[in-house]
């Protein structure tokens, strides 16, 4: 069809139609009546109009997004803000979720146009693809069509929070130091100062922002501890690649949750990549542009690795 629209089941209207209009021209023509031929003319329009008036409205329809965020977490919803010129029927496909009716009603439009995204796995989406339907003005016949809407900024879908590794301690514990020793910005406090731009928000002295009223954080002390290198390496299976970055996503959370720096390594589309992450958001972004490595998913680090992800100091 054009412009990749075509007829919706149930197709009986597309069937029925052409059998009720022959029957209806033979008996109108046959009698001889005016009143009949005319009645039969109102009949055809109607059916036609029915049938055929969804494709054009259809093929006029236009739809776009509003707003929509640009973080998610894999099998939870989210919720994408959307205009459509006319009242359509829309079921998102990629990422998928349920049907929902927006677009003008009557003189006015609805105030609440609106899909519910339900993501399965992880990944980026600069685009959602929807499948737009109507059936005005009858209700007749459904047409639908297949379209990729833009969205305004990428949509980084991060993986579940899942079963973090077992943080072995390291050899050097015994002297007095472990992978958890340090926090990710700096060594032992010394103090506190007023909040600045950029500081992280686990150090905010809360004791001290009561008794001065202004937010405070705790001055540290330089470095005290290198960083924990987790080391992702995703196997090309897309299961078993969504399992071991939801292993890699609760293994950092932990880790920044005892204060522990994190660098994370992964393998992108670009190639390897190597970085600091400090909060959750930037590791499901970072684990969500991640692809599965060249090795076929096999960790090759220096220290624990148990299902393509490896901790290494």
């Amino acid at each position: 069809m054009i412009h990749g629209l075509r007829p919706a089941r149930p197709l009986a209207p597309l069937i029925v139609s052409p059998a009720i209009l022959a029957t209806w021209w033979l008996v109108a023509h046959n009698s001889g009546a005016g009143w009949v031929q005319a009645l039969g003319d109102v009949v055809f329009g109607t059916l036609l109009i029915g049938v055929l008036g969804p494709c054009v409205i259809l093929a006029r329809a236009q739809v776009k997004v509003v707003a929509a965020p640009t973080d998610g977490t894999a099998g939870l919803p989210l919720e994408v803000r959307l205009s459509a010129s006319t009242r359509l029927r829309i079921r998102p496909v990629v990422p998928p979720g349920p049907d929902v009716l927006i677009g003008p009603v009557g003189s006015r439009r609805a105030a609440d146009d609106h899909v519910i995204l339900l993501p399965r796995r992880r990944g980026i989406h600069d685009s959602v693809v929807l499948h737009i339907s109507t059936a005005a003005p009858f209700g007749l016949q459904w047409w639908k069509r297949r379209v990729v809407v833009a969205l305004p900024a990428a949509l980084h879908i991060a993986p579940k929070c899942g079963t973090p590794m077992a943080l072995a301690v390291q050899a050097r514990e015994h002297a007095g130091e472990s992978i958890l020793q340090a926090s990710a910005h700096g060594g032992e406090p010394r103090g506190a100062r007023p909040y600045r731009p950029g500081d992280n928000r686990r150090h905010v002295h809360w004791r001290a922002t009561a008794h001065t009223g202004e937010l405070m954080v705790r001055e540290m002390e330089g470095p005290a501890a290198q960083p924990v290198k987790v080391i992702v390496a995703l196997p090309r299976d897309k299961d078993a690649a969504e399992r071991v970055a939801e292993r890699a996503l609760g293994t950092i959370v932990r880790l920044l949750d005892r204060g522990a720096p994190v660098l994370l390594c992964t393998s992108e589309v670009s190639g390897p990549v190597e970085g600091a992450v400090d909060e959750r958001r930037g590791a499901g972004r970072r684990l969500a542009r991640a692809v599965a490595a060249s090795n076929g998913g096999e960790a090759t680090a220096d220290g624990d690795a148990i299902a393509g992800i490896a901790l290494s100091l």
